[in-house]
């Protein structure tokens, strides 16, 4: 993906582009704008990339992604050390690396965790999916009562040694990527339990005495305004830390956070308006994308469990809903220009397989514009211009979301299709998702780890917001899991076609990176492809 800042067109606006940052701001403080409220400061449940980039700034875990999407190591000492048949990894900590209030990291606040965040429930927890691949890890996808409950979770913390020993309940060939996630952030017994406070529940982490393992802390918390986060001088590396503070102020409307970045009031907008950015020639030069950024947005089609309309467990229908998009229109109507493609995968681009992108090395789209095909489908069901398939499709109250909604209405209106618009408040909207309430809706999803199992398990097993429930999509990835190598990539690519092709559980639309608006002279902020920032390095020139 091309790179909208050169080097020249830098030097040539250098004077203007400085008002977009404040040319007499402070320089110990990075002002954010992020699009939506905040959820639980709580590595546990966090499942939003917006409450995840703020834990971005707060938590160091084992090990982080590097630019590239490989994992390197952070409180661990060095990569882990995996057994010949691949379950078992032992770790090693860094010695010396303490929590914010001087205390020692120890291997035990890790299991804590994780033991943790498996306790909770994929319902409540969504990512403890990934610990559940831990031997002796809560299965049953619900809350259980206590933690007591997992005397056979297959983690050891030897504190002595700061050794970390893992039993995984099978082989996974990307666990070491999975490490990197928010998930297996480290988290205090004493901090989570204080007065008597319920482990399985997530208000303790809105208190600003909660210590943390990064280079910053919480100090004012409103989920709906602002988080402010400040310098953690008992940090490790403190000494390349320029930053002493951190705002994270709330702006959902995305022309307010231009217009603030351009009045000089914010250093690094998040949500903006990137039709906004593309027509102005200092905005594009202010512009900071994550690139590559691995990311898809797509139709879920609600067809596996007890809300599902009998229409829409009909095959045909989905088909050819999915043949009725436009994407090339849909693209013209979003506005991202050289920021986004049409997609006929599930997975982007960006996944390794065998041996090239995992997204090309099948040539053939599994989901393609077809007008012609769709209307003779929808015509043998019953449906013409007099007599529409009404459908109910709902979205988050974001522009592009908008714009993406009223462009499928339009292109769907053709093949029959009454595609009737919903908007809902965000946190509303997810929570509506997650519990399979609703009929189609949008969806994207960036990568927790660079592997296609990243997608392909969004609708595989008991996880939250799972409304596929294909017995033979199940079979087909656990074929995949059970192999390796290009084996393995093969049998996913037979699996993905299943979701997309076949079934048409999910409806890929296009993939994207969203630009952000960084001011010219604030450097060493740093992003990998998952779609996470980081500014603890960052500082003004």
């Amino acid at each position: 993906m091309k790179k909208l800042l050169s080097s020249l067109l830098c030097l040539a606006l250098l004077v203007g582009l400085t008002a977009c940052g404040g040319s007499s701001r402070d320089t110990t403080l990075i002002r954010v704008a992020v699009g939506g409220d905040t959820a639980f400061l709580d590595p546990a449940v966090v499942d939003d990339s917006i409450t995840s980039n703020v834990l971005e700034q707060m938590y160091d875990r084992l090990y982080k992604l590097d630019k590239d999407g490989n994992p390197v190591a952070d409180i661990a000492k060095d990569a882990p050390k995996v057994s010949a048949d691949g379950l078992t990894y032992t770790i090693k900590l860094n010695k010396g690396r303490t929590w914010s209030d001087g205390q020692e990291i120890k291997a035990s606040d890790f299991v804590y965790a994780w033991k943790r965040a498996s306790a909770m429930g994929t319902a409540t927890s969504y990512y403890s999916q990934f610990v559940n691949f831990i031997e002796g890890a809560n299965k049953t996808g619900k809350a259980l009562k206590s933690m007591d409950k997992l005397k056979d979770f297959n983690v050891k913390a030897d504190d002595a040694k700061g050794t970390i020993t893992i039993k995984l309940a099978k082989k996974c060939a990307y666990f070491a990527q999975l490490l990197t996630h928010t998930i297996f952030t480290p988290v205090r017994k004493d901090a989570v339990e204080k007065d008597g406070g319920n482990p399985l529940k997530s208000n303790w982490a809105d208190r600003t005495d909660i210590p943390t393992t990064g280079a910053f802390t919480a100090t004012a918390i409103n989920a709906k305004d602002e988080i402010v986060l400040t310098k953690n001088d008992k940090y490790y590396d403190a000494d390349k830390v320029q930053i002493k503070t951190i705002s994270f102020k709330v702006m959902s409307d995305s022309e307010s956070q231009t217009n603030g970045f351009q009045a000089g009031e914010l250093d690094f907008a998040t949500a903006c308006n990137v039709q906004t950015i593309l027509s102005n020639d200092e905005l594009k030069a202010a512009a900071y994308a994550i690139d590559p950024f691995v990311c898809n947005y797509f139709m879920l089609v609600n067809a596996g469990n007890e809300n599902t309309r009998k229409e829409l467990k009909d095959v045909d229908i989905r088909k050819a809903i999915s043949m009725g998009i436009n994407r090339e229109n849909m693209l013209k109507a979003i506005g991202y220009g050289e920021y986004a493609y049409a997609l006929e995968k599930f997975v982007p681009k960006g996944i390794p397989g065998a041996n090239r992108d995992f997204n090309e090395e099948v040539k053939d789209p599994y989901a393609t514009y077809n007008k012609e095909e769709a209307q003779k489908i929808m015509t043998s069901k019953g449906y013409n211009e007099k007599n529409m398939l009404k459908l109910t499709y709902t979205y988050n109250d974001l522009p592009m979301h908008k714009a993406a909604a009223e462009s499928m209405q339009a292109s769907l209106k053709e093949v029959y299709v009454d595609l009737q618009l919903k908007q809902e408040e965000k946190e509303t909207f997810f929570n509506h998702r997650d519990a399979g309430e609703f009929e189609v809706c949008r969806h994207a999803m960036t990568a927790d780890f660079l592997d296609p199992m990243a997608y392909l398990s969004m609708y595989y097993g008991d996880v939250a917001g799972n409304t596929v429930d294909d017995a033979e999509y199940e079979k087909l990835v656990n074929a995949g899991e059970k192999s390796s190598g290009a084996d393995r990539m093969n049998k996913l690519h037979k699996a993905e076609e299943y979701l997309v092709k076949e079934k048409a559980y999910v409806i890929p639309l296009f993939g994207y990176t969203d630009p952000n608006l960084k001011a010219t002279d604030l450097e060493g902020v740093t992003s990998s492809p998952e779609g996470h920032y980081n500014l603890t390095r960052a500082y003004y020139k």
